[in-house]
């Protein structure tokens, strides 16, 4: 009913305009105007639309930026405060650093000054050598005289009969004159710091702290008196021996002395050294820091004779120890290049004895004990 009523309404107004009498206006060209203004303005929003997109666009782009560059910014200041830290550790490690140049150029120089003393020393020992070299020579030609008037006096007890006392008289003259000689040449040796012992070994000294002791271990095969000291075997109560019962280790380990020999009364070291007890001992290890490290400084440093790894080995006292290894009661050598041990004079208390080793494994300097039986090296002590 609602759509029949709008229909009439509608046909009424078309009757209602059919029947005026007035003509109606022509409005195309404003509409024309209009709609142009209508497209313009389409046109002219779409435009401001796009920009304004674009402009959003950029302000998001821009928004990311300056979140960016706030991150960026917060890293390097970061970064300044971490460069500030480490030119400050940098300015103090250069001021240790010049301290430290300053404690070298120190040490330079002293290093400098020690070597024109060696050197001086060097020519001192060089001159001292060629004052031996000399004196040898004088008492070579002095024995050679002395030979010779053994040999006339032999002569002349031969043809003449000369009385036993008068050529006694005569050779006495002659051991006089060798007693001078063995004495300058014993001052000789002092000098150069040597010792000689019974056998014709050398040895080298060394001061440490308050001892002096020999570089090298002892060689001889007799006592200080001239007796010899039997080779060591299984029915020998006293006795010396090479390691594996081969000479050839001799001239740098030394020789191997059991309990009775380094005990015995007659001595085996020169006069005026003697074997080391067990408080001289200890006097060298407290002096070099205590048995945990005074190993270290008196081993031979390197593995030319040590196994690796010689722990600890400086050798900054100049004793040079070498691993020469032991003697044990089987009969048995063990240890060469991993164990360096010396005995004690100190007497056998309860059957036990003492003695002294370094070990390859590690910096200590220990006392050992075991059975008389049993046989290490000798290093002397001077009196």
């Amino acid at each position: 009913m609602k759509m029949i009523f709008r229909l009439l309404i509608a046909l009424t107004i078309v009757v209602a305009l059919s029947n005026t009498s007035c003509q109606p206006k022509d409005y195309s060209a404003d509409i024309n105007a209009l709609r142009a203004s209508r497209d313009s303005l389409a046109a002219a929003l779409k435009v401001t639309n796009a920009n304004l997109q674009s402009t959003n666009n950029t302000l998001a782009s821009l928004t990311t930026s300056i979140t960016t560059l706030q991150a960026q910014l917060a890293v390097i200041s970061g970064q300044i405060t971490t460069l500030n830290t480490q030119l400050t550790a940098t300015n103090s490690t250069v001021a240790g650093q010049t301290t430290t140049i300053a404690s070298i150029q120190s040490l330079i120089k002293t290093i400098q000054d020690q070597i024109t003393t060696l050197n001086s020393q060097q020519t001192t020992t060089s001159n001292a050598v060629n004052g031996l070299s000399t004196t040898v020579t004088s008492i070579q030609t002095q024995l050679a005289s002395i030979l010779s008037q053994v040999a006339t006096l032999n002569s002349q007890q031969t043809n003449t009969n000369t009385s036993l006392a008068d050529i006694y008289s005569k050779l006495s003259l002659s051991n006089s004159q060798l007693s001078s000689l063995s004495l300058q040449f014993g001052l000789l040796l002092t000098q150069l710091g040597l010792v000689l012992d019974v056998d014709g070994n050398f040895y080298h000294t060394v001061t440490i702290g308050t001892q002096v002791w020999m570089v090298e271990n002892l060689k001889t095969t007799k006592f200080r008196n001239g007796d010899p000291i039997p080779y060591w075997t299984k029915t020998t109560l006293r006795g010396y021996c090479w390691y594996n019962d081969d000479a050839n280790y001799k001239s740098t380990y030394g020789a191997i002395y059991n309990y009775y020999t380094t005990m015995d009364n007659r001595s085996i070291c020169p006069s005026g050294w003697h074997i080391p007890n067990d408080a001289e001992w200890t006097t060298l290890i407290n002096f070099l820091g205590g048995e945990n490290v005074a190993g270290g400084k008196v081993k031979e440093s390197g593995t030319a004779h040590w196994a690796s790894p010689n722990t600890g080995a400086t050798n900054e006292t100049g004793f040079t120890g070498l691993p020469g290894g032991a003697r044990d009661c089987s009969v048995a050598y063990i240890n060469i290049g991993t164990y360096g041990t010396w005995n004690s004079s100190t007497p056998v208390v309860g059957g036990w004895i003492s003695g002294y080793y370094v070990q390859s494994a590690n910096a200590k300097f220990q006392r050992g004990f075991g059975f008389d039986c049993n046989g290490g090296y000798v290093r002397c002590i001077k009196d």
